[in-house]
Formats: C-alpha cells, structure tokens, sequence
C-alpha cells in the first residue's frame, strides 16, 4: 500500500481511488473520487503522482541518475 503527499499536505491512498475527473473541460482543479463516496480536490502535479504511483505513467529516470 503506497500513500501519496499532496500539494496541501495531506496524504491519499491511490487504491481507494476510483475516479479521477475535472466537472467540466473549463475547470483548472481536478477531482480524485474515492470508493467511499467522497471526492478530494486534488492538482494536476497531484494528478501526475499519483498516475506515476499507481503504474499507469512510466517514471523518466533523470540523467544524473544513470551515472
């Protein structure tokens, strides 16, 4: 089970995420729905780590850590 920090300090369990989804295509903030029925304001940098931990986002390795 890997928790995730977000932008606010809080922290979020991507296995308890079901959705992750902006109200209309206008919005700028995203929302993370969770299987409990609640949804969190998340960001899109919060949006990206938690994709990147969950798997569906290959992590880059930076160049300084190939030496």
């Amino acid at each position: 089970m890997a928790f995730v920090e977000l932008e606010n300090g809080d922290w979020i369990n991507p296995d308890f995420i079901e959705t992750i989804y902006k109200e209309s295509q206008s919005d700028t903030s995203w929302f993370a729905g969770l299987n409990h029925g609640e949804a969190t304001t998340i960001t899109d940098a919060d949006r990206a780590h938690i994709l990147k931990t969950a798997g569906f986002v290959r992590i880059k390795k930076e160049k300084d850590d190939e030496q």
